[in-house]
């Protein structure tokens, strides 16, 4: 009996277009799980009502009907697209999304700069310098999405029955909770996908084949783009990532050219490496928080040697040879 006096309201704010988000939700659902006087209700009224959508609720290309449409016919025509597009789910959904359209935000990084990010579902995204993240406001139908490109960190919180999907150009990363880290710039041929912990599916979407692998904690995911191909390695350094989400970067041995690789994309500039220092060795932490120069200034302390700024980009090069 409640029910009914429920829907008979919610009918009548239905009718008059006073219906909230959350209203339109649970009128539907009362449709649904009363199917007869739902029927009953609306063959009292429909042939006398006319449907006149909200203004600002149909887009400027459609074109608007001089003539009036009876509220009979409206619900016929979508009742129609509805069994075509699946039922009374994606009705519903289309619905809220229609009256309650989801904000899509957006978060963009500069130079140097990195943001931490809390998503509805309370994941924590840290976002890297030159890449943006695109997520919406709130999450509705089946699954959390968001996009990237460039490189961010992700704490995802535990939801088993809404997958955490990132999509980063061709590549999709599909998670139920866990950490993870992903470099995707557009620039760059290849992209990394590291994880932490947990469980990772990456997919690449790719002309000649479709590829997937997934991954367990300590390994990485690469992709090569121009290739369209995808392979695992064992990654046992993984727990790095936990101080570069922060702009903090940890060498222990690595290739000079690697790491002006990392100030490259973090500073958004280019540096050109003088002859016999590609294979030189470097052992330190770089802040790519700090200004360029100071990063350069920690960085010649290998070999002897130096920089200097020549025009738009830098160059390091050893003493003796500028």
């Amino acid at each position: 009996m409640e029910e009914k006096k429920q829907l008979e309201l919610l009918y009548r704010r239905y009718l008059s277009n006073e219906c909230t988000a959350e209203e339109l939700d649970r009128f539907l659902e009362l449709l649904h799980d009363n199917e007869e006087e739902g029927r009953a209700l609306m063959s009292a009224t429909w042939n006398n009502t006319e449907a006149v959508p909200d203004s600002g609720l149909v887009p400027s290309f459609i074109p608007s009907p001089s003539r009036k449409i009876t509220l009979r016919l409206f619900i016929k025509a979508v009742a129609a697209v509805l069994l075509l597009a699946g039922g009374l789910y994606f009705f519903r959904t289309g619905w809220l999304n229609l009256i309650s359209p989801v904000r899509q935000m957006e978060v963009k990084n500069a130079a140097a700069e990195h943001k931490q990010v809390q998503l509805e579902d309370g994941t924590r995204v840290w976002l890297s310098a030159n890449s943006n993240l695109s997520y919406p406001e709130h999450f509705r139908a089946g699954n959390r999405k968001v996009q990237l490109e460039g490189e961010a960190f992700f704490e995802v919180a535990h939801d088993a029955e809404h997958p955490f999907i990132v999509s980063a150009g061709p590549v999709q990363t599909t998670v139920l909770g866990t950490s993870f880290n992903i470099e995707a710039y557009g620039a760059k041929n290849k992209t990394r996908i590291t994880l932490l912990s947990g469980k990772v599916s990456v997919s690449l979407q790719a002309d000649k084949n479709n590829q997937q692998a997934i991954i367990l904690p300590n390994q990485q995911v690469v992709i090569d783009k121009q290739a369209e191909k995808l392979h695992k390695v064992d990654f046992p350094q993984a727990g790095v990532f936990l101080q570069r989400r922060l702009g903090f970067y940890v060498y222990k041995g690595t290739a000079l050219a690697e790491v002006i690789h990392d100030i490259e994309t973090q500073y958004d500039v280019k540096i050109e490496l003088g002859h016999g220092l590609e294979n030189e060795i470097f052992y330190g932490n770089l802040d790519m928080t700090a200004a360029i120069n100071q990063s350069l200034d920690k960085l010649v302390t290998v070999g002897g040697a130096k920089w200097k700024r020549n025009g738009n980009q830098y160059v390091v090069f050893r003493s003796g040879n500028d």
